[in-house]
Protein backbone atom coordinates (compact mmCIF):
# COMPACT_ATOMS: atom_id res chain seq x y z
CA UNK A 1 0.00 0.00 0.00
CA UNK A 2 1.32 3.77 -1.08
CA UNK A 3 0.26 6.87 1.14
CA UNK A 4 0.05 9.96 -0.66
CA UNK A 5 -0.22 13.34 1.56
CA UNK A 6 -2.03 15.92 -0.45
CA UNK A 7 -3.99 13.26 -2.29
CA UNK A 8 -6.22 15.10 -3.89
CA UNK A 9 -4.18 17.94 -4.30
CA UNK A 10 -2.39 19.18 -8.14
CA UNK A 11 0.68 16.81 -8.06
CA UNK A 12 -1.49 14.36 -5.42
CA UNK A 13 -3.89 13.43 -7.99
CA UNK A 14 -1.36 12.59 -10.78
CA UNK A 15 0.76 10.79 -8.57
CA UNK A 16 -2.37 8.69 -7.17
CA UNK A 17 -3.07 8.07 -11.37
CA UNK A 18 0.62 6.86 -12.25
CA UNK A 19 0.55 4.37 -8.86
CA UNK A 20 -2.84 3.58 -10.05
CA UNK A 21 -1.37 2.65 -13.64
CA UNK A 22 1.50 0.97 -12.30
CA UNK A 23 -0.49 -1.85 -10.24
CA UNK A 24 -0.34 -0.86 -7.17
CA UNK A 25 -2.80 -0.02 -3.89
CA UNK A 26 -3.14 3.61 -3.26
CA UNK A 27 -4.52 5.59 0.20
CA UNK A 28 -4.96 8.80 -0.15
CA UNK A 29 -4.86 11.68 3.15
CA UNK A 30 -5.68 15.51 3.22
CA UNK A 31 -8.35 17.87 4.76
CA UNK A 32 -10.52 17.70 1.17
CA UNK A 33 -11.25 15.01 -0.70
CA UNK A 34 -11.77 14.08 -4.50
CA UNK A 35 -14.52 16.21 -6.16
CA UNK A 36 -16.89 14.38 -8.16
CA UNK A 37 -15.06 15.89 -11.73
CA UNK A 38 -11.55 14.69 -9.92
CA UNK A 39 -12.89 11.25 -9.24
CA UNK A 40 -13.44 11.20 -13.01
CA UNK A 41 -9.92 11.08 -13.22
CA UNK A 42 -9.42 7.08 -12.09
CA UNK A 43 -11.35 4.19 -14.48
CA UNK A 44 -13.83 2.25 -11.92
CA UNK A 45 -10.99 -0.54 -11.98
CA UNK A 46 -8.34 2.47 -10.07
CA UNK A 47 -11.12 3.48 -8.13
CA UNK A 48 -11.32 -0.13 -6.84
CA UNK A 49 -7.46 0.05 -5.79
CA UNK A 50 -8.15 4.29 -4.58
CA UNK A 51 -8.94 5.44 -0.82
CA UNK A 52 -9.55 8.62 0.34
CA UNK A 53 -9.19 9.12 4.43
CA UNK A 54 -9.31 12.49 6.30
CA UNK A 55 -6.57 13.24 7.86
CA UNK A 56 -4.41 16.49 9.39
CA UNK A 57 -1.17 16.01 9.20
CA UNK A 58 -0.09 18.05 11.84
CA UNK A 59 -2.14 16.08 14.15
CA UNK A 60 0.67 13.11 15.11
CA UNK A 61 -1.91 10.91 16.96
CA UNK A 62 -4.25 10.96 13.83
CA UNK A 63 -1.30 10.46 11.09
CA UNK A 64 0.35 7.55 13.62
CA UNK A 65 -3.29 6.00 13.20
CA UNK A 66 -3.55 6.31 9.55
CA UNK A 67 -0.39 4.90 8.98
CA UNK A 68 -0.63 1.64 11.57
CA UNK A 69 -3.88 1.04 10.16
CA UNK A 70 -2.90 0.51 6.78
CA UNK A 71 0.14 -1.33 5.77
CA UNK A 72 1.79 1.47 4.56
CA UNK A 73 5.10 0.35 3.06
CA UNK A 74 6.11 3.33 0.79
CA UNK A 75 5.05 7.34 2.08
CA UNK A 76 4.77 10.01 -0.85
CA UNK A 77 4.89 13.17 1.08
CA UNK A 78 3.09 16.15 -0.92
CA UNK A 79 0.86 17.97 1.29
CA UNK A 80 1.76 21.31 1.87
CA UNK A 81 0.39 24.76 2.43
CA UNK A 82 1.82 27.20 -0.45
CA UNK A 83 1.50 30.58 -0.31
CA UNK A 84 4.09 32.98 -0.63
CA UNK A 85 4.91 36.83 0.39
CA UNK A 86 2.33 38.89 2.08
CA UNK A 87 -0.17 36.52 2.04
CA UNK A 88 1.84 34.27 4.54
CA UNK A 89 1.25 36.98 6.95
CA UNK A 90 -0.96 35.40 10.24
CA UNK A 91 -0.14 31.98 9.04
CA UNK A 92 3.38 31.50 9.97
CA UNK A 93 2.39 28.98 13.19
CA UNK A 94 -0.06 27.08 10.89
CA UNK A 95 2.23 26.61 7.69
CA UNK A 96 4.87 25.80 10.31
CA UNK A 97 2.39 23.25 12.06
CA UNK A 98 1.76 21.51 8.25
CA UNK A 99 4.89 22.57 6.18
CA UNK A 100 7.41 21.38 8.80
CA UNK A 101 5.62 19.49 11.81
CA UNK A 102 3.85 17.60 9.78
CA UNK A 103 6.71 16.14 7.62
CA UNK A 104 8.08 15.46 11.64
CA UNK A 105 4.68 13.48 12.49
CA UNK A 106 4.59 11.52 9.25
CA UNK A 107 8.78 10.50 9.59
CA UNK A 108 7.77 9.33 12.93
CA UNK A 109 4.86 7.18 12.61
CA UNK A 110 6.45 5.51 9.13
CA UNK A 111 9.60 4.41 11.61
CA UNK A 112 7.73 3.04 14.34
CA UNK A 113 4.75 0.85 11.37
CA UNK A 114 8.19 -0.18 9.67
CA UNK A 115 7.55 1.37 6.48
CA UNK A 116 10.17 0.98 3.78
CA UNK A 117 10.77 4.36 1.90
CA UNK A 118 9.50 7.71 2.51
CA UNK A 119 9.24 9.93 -0.66
CA UNK A 120 9.72 13.83 -0.18
CA UNK A 121 7.98 16.46 -2.28
CA UNK A 122 10.30 19.15 -2.18
CA UNK A 123 10.84 22.70 -4.31
CA UNK A 124 13.10 24.20 -6.27
CA UNK A 125 12.62 27.46 -5.12
CA UNK A 126 15.04 26.40 -2.17
CA UNK A 127 18.05 27.15 -4.80
CA UNK A 128 16.36 31.09 -5.10
CA UNK A 129 17.76 32.88 -8.57
CA UNK A 130 21.09 30.21 -9.06
CA UNK A 131 22.06 30.38 -12.61
CA UNK A 132 19.99 33.53 -13.59
CA UNK A 133 18.06 31.61 -15.75
CA UNK A 134 20.89 30.36 -18.15
CA UNK A 135 23.17 27.90 -15.87
CA UNK A 136 22.06 24.51 -14.89
CA UNK A 137 21.35 24.14 -11.69
CA UNK A 138 22.56 20.74 -9.52
CA UNK A 139 21.69 19.44 -6.53
CA UNK A 140 25.14 20.16 -4.82
CA UNK A 141 24.27 24.01 -5.37
CA UNK A 142 23.79 24.92 -1.88
CA UNK A 143 19.90 25.77 -1.14
CA UNK A 144 18.38 28.78 -0.72
CA UNK A 145 18.30 29.12 3.21
CA UNK A 146 14.51 30.44 3.29
CA UNK A 147 15.10 34.13 4.25
CA UNK A 148 11.68 35.82 5.33
CA UNK A 149 9.77 33.01 3.79
CA UNK A 150 8.05 30.46 5.85
CA UNK A 151 7.44 28.12 3.24
CA UNK A 152 10.80 27.92 1.87
CA UNK A 153 11.98 27.77 5.76
CA UNK A 154 9.97 24.50 6.06
CA UNK A 155 11.04 22.49 3.42
CA UNK A 156 14.66 23.42 4.42
CA UNK A 157 13.82 21.73 7.70
CA UNK A 158 12.00 19.00 6.10
CA UNK A 159 14.52 18.37 3.81
CA UNK A 160 17.06 18.11 6.79
CA UNK A 161 14.52 15.63 8.87
CA UNK A 162 14.17 13.45 6.38
CA UNK A 163 17.95 13.23 5.91
CA UNK A 164 18.41 12.58 9.36
CA UNK A 165 16.57 9.50 9.75
CA UNK A 166 18.02 8.90 6.66
CA UNK A 167 21.27 8.71 7.84
CA UNK A 168 20.37 7.10 11.42
CA UNK A 169 18.84 3.90 9.19
CA UNK A 170 15.42 4.48 10.36
CA UNK A 171 13.73 4.66 6.93
CA UNK A 172 14.92 4.65 2.83
CA UNK A 173 14.68 8.82 1.90
CA UNK A 174 14.45 10.28 -1.50
CA UNK A 175 13.62 13.55 -1.77
CA UNK A 176 12.84 15.19 -5.04
CA UNK A 177 13.16 18.89 -5.78
CA UNK A 178 10.53 19.73 -8.46
CA UNK A 179 10.43 22.67 -10.74
CA UNK A 180 8.04 24.66 -12.78
CA UNK A 181 4.91 22.40 -12.92
CA UNK A 182 1.90 22.55 -15.33
CA UNK A 183 -0.86 20.41 -16.38
CA UNK A 184 -4.39 19.29 -16.14
CA UNK A 185 -5.88 19.72 -12.75
CA UNK A 186 -3.78 22.81 -11.91
CA UNK A 187 -6.57 25.23 -9.37
CA UNK A 188 -6.21 27.82 -6.96
CA UNK A 189 -7.50 26.37 -3.65
CA UNK A 190 -7.43 27.13 0.07
CA UNK A 191 -4.08 25.32 0.83
CA UNK A 192 -2.09 26.66 -2.83
CA UNK A 193 -3.25 30.20 -3.50
CA UNK A 194 -0.68 30.25 -6.29
CA UNK A 195 -0.89 28.82 -9.68
CA UNK A 196 1.66 29.19 -12.90
CA UNK A 197 1.82 31.26 -15.34
CA UNK A 198 1.03 28.90 -17.89
CA UNK A 199 -2.64 28.34 -15.95
CA UNK A 200 -3.62 31.92 -16.24
CA UNK A 201 -2.20 31.86 -19.58
CA UNK A 202 -4.77 29.03 -20.63
CA UNK A 203 -7.45 30.00 -18.39
CA UNK A 204 -8.00 33.29 -20.03
CA UNK A 205 -6.86 32.46 -23.89
CA UNK A 206 -9.62 29.15 -23.71
CA UNK A 207 -12.18 31.65 -22.80
CA UNK A 208 -10.82 34.23 -25.92
CA UNK A 209 -9.60 37.14 -23.50
CA UNK A 210 -7.11 38.63 -25.44
CA UNK A 211 -3.40 38.63 -23.35
CA UNK A 212 -1.45 41.10 -23.24
CA UNK A 213 1.50 39.62 -21.24
CA UNK A 214 4.08 41.48 -18.66
CA UNK A 215 7.40 39.06 -18.60
CA UNK A 216 8.98 38.45 -22.00
CA UNK A 217 12.19 37.62 -21.27
CA UNK A 218 11.34 34.85 -18.39
CA UNK A 219 12.75 31.23 -19.19
CA UNK A 220 12.20 28.22 -16.92
CA UNK A 221 12.24 24.48 -17.30
CA UNK A 222 8.55 24.35 -17.59
CA UNK A 223 7.14 20.33 -16.49
CA UNK A 224 4.11 18.87 -17.13
CA UNK A 225 3.10 17.19 -13.81
CA UNK A 226 2.40 13.84 -15.83
CA UNK A 227 6.36 13.35 -15.92
CA UNK A 228 7.16 15.32 -12.54
CA UNK A 229 4.27 12.14 -11.49
CA UNK A 230 6.26 9.30 -13.46
CA UNK A 231 9.85 10.55 -11.94
CA UNK A 232 8.69 10.24 -8.84
CA UNK A 233 7.04 6.77 -9.11
CA UNK A 234 10.55 5.70 -10.04
CA UNK A 235 11.75 7.28 -6.73
CA UNK A 236 9.47 5.18 -5.26
CA UNK A 237 9.57 1.71 -6.71
CA UNK A 238 12.71 1.62 -7.76
CA UNK A 239 15.23 -1.22 -6.55
CA UNK A 240 17.06 0.55 -3.39
CA UNK A 241 20.69 -0.27 -4.99
CA UNK A 242 19.74 2.16 -7.76
CA UNK A 243 18.96 5.27 -5.61
CA UNK A 244 22.79 6.50 -5.33
CA UNK A 245 21.54 9.73 -4.03
CA UNK A 246 19.20 11.06 -1.55
CA UNK A 247 18.31 14.51 -3.42
CA UNK A 248 17.26 14.63 -7.06
CA UNK A 249 16.17 17.33 -9.27
CA UNK A 250 12.77 16.69 -10.98
CA UNK A 251 11.90 18.97 -14.02
CA UNK A 252 12.19 18.18 -17.97
CA UNK A 253 15.83 20.03 -17.77
CA UNK A 254 15.33 22.11 -20.57
CA UNK A 255 14.39 25.86 -20.40
CA UNK A 256 11.35 27.56 -22.87
CA UNK A 257 10.27 31.30 -23.47
CA UNK A 258 6.96 32.70 -23.12
CA UNK A 259 7.38 33.63 -26.46
CA UNK A 260 7.70 29.98 -27.84
CA UNK A 261 5.05 29.17 -25.23
CA UNK A 262 2.32 31.71 -26.56
CA UNK A 263 3.09 30.73 -30.03
CA UNK A 264 2.70 26.78 -29.31
CA UNK A 265 -0.56 27.83 -27.50
CA UNK A 266 -1.62 30.19 -30.59
CA UNK A 267 -1.44 27.08 -32.58
CA UNK A 268 -3.57 25.01 -30.00
CA UNK A 269 -5.86 28.10 -29.98
CA UNK A 270 -6.89 29.35 -33.45
CA UNK A 271 -7.50 32.82 -33.30
CA UNK A 272 -5.69 33.52 -29.88
CA UNK A 273 -4.76 37.51 -29.75
CA UNK A 274 -1.77 38.38 -27.41
CA UNK A 275 1.14 40.50 -27.23
CA UNK A 276 3.62 41.40 -25.17
CA UNK A 277 3.74 44.87 -22.66
CA UNK A 278 6.30 46.96 -21.04
CA UNK A 279 4.12 47.79 -18.27
CA UNK A 280 2.60 45.81 -15.58
CA UNK A 281 -0.13 47.81 -15.27
CA UNK A 282 -1.27 47.56 -18.83
CA UNK A 283 -1.16 43.34 -18.03
CA UNK A 284 -3.38 41.53 -17.46
CA UNK A 285 -1.09 38.06 -17.20
CA UNK A 286 2.11 38.63 -15.11
CA UNK A 287 4.45 35.78 -16.20
CA UNK A 288 7.58 38.05 -14.53
CA UNK A 289 10.05 35.60 -12.20
CA UNK A 290 10.72 37.06 -8.99
CA UNK A 291 13.35 34.43 -8.85
CA UNK A 292 14.90 33.36 -12.44
CA UNK A 293 17.31 30.29 -11.30
CA UNK A 294 18.33 28.47 -14.19
CA UNK A 295 16.95 25.04 -15.18
CA UNK A 296 17.18 21.93 -12.66
CA UNK A 297 20.01 19.45 -13.74
CA UNK A 298 18.31 16.31 -13.94
CA UNK A 299 21.96 14.20 -14.45
CA UNK A 300 21.12 12.15 -11.76
CA UNK A 301 17.28 10.99 -12.54
CA UNK A 302 18.67 10.09 -15.88
CA UNK A 303 22.02 8.06 -14.40
CA UNK A 304 20.20 6.67 -11.68
CA UNK A 305 16.75 5.73 -12.87
CA UNK A 306 16.78 6.20 -16.58
CA UNK A 307 14.21 8.68 -16.65
CA UNK A 308 13.43 10.68 -19.38
CA UNK A 309 10.45 13.39 -19.72
CA UNK A 310 8.23 12.95 -22.60
CA UNK A 311 5.98 15.84 -21.98
CA UNK A 312 8.47 18.36 -24.02
CA UNK A 313 6.80 21.86 -23.73
CA UNK A 314 5.03 21.06 -27.02
CA UNK A 315 3.26 17.89 -26.55
CA UNK A 316 2.34 19.11 -22.91
CA UNK A 317 0.71 22.31 -23.88
CA UNK A 318 -0.88 19.90 -26.72
CA UNK A 319 -2.00 17.19 -23.50
CA UNK A 320 -3.41 20.48 -21.48
CA UNK A 321 -5.49 21.82 -23.93
CA UNK A 322 -6.81 18.31 -25.16
CA UNK A 323 -7.66 17.81 -21.70
CA UNK A 324 -9.20 21.58 -20.97
CA UNK A 325 -11.67 20.50 -23.60
CA UNK A 326 -12.52 17.65 -22.93
CA UNK A 327 -13.36 18.40 -19.31
CA UNK A 328 -15.13 21.68 -20.60
CA UNK A 329 -12.40 23.07 -17.89
CA UNK A 330 -12.52 27.00 -17.90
Amino acid sequence: MFLVTGGAGFFGMHMCKALLEAGEDVLAIGTTPFTPAEESYFTPREKERLQFMKCDISDADAVRTVIESSSISVIIHAAVITVLGEAEVGLERRMTEVNAIGTLNLLEAARESGAKRFVFISSSGLYGSHGQGIAPVHETTPVYPGGTSVYRTCKVYSEMMCQNFHSHGALEVAIARIGSPYGPWEQPTRSRTGTSPIYALLRLALANVPLRIYGRDSLRDWTHMRDIARAVLLLSTSDTTRLRHVIYNVTNGTTTSIEHIMQTMARLIPGLEWCFVDERESSNVTVQMSNPRGPLDISRLRQDLGYEPTYYIDRGLADYVSWARETGWQ
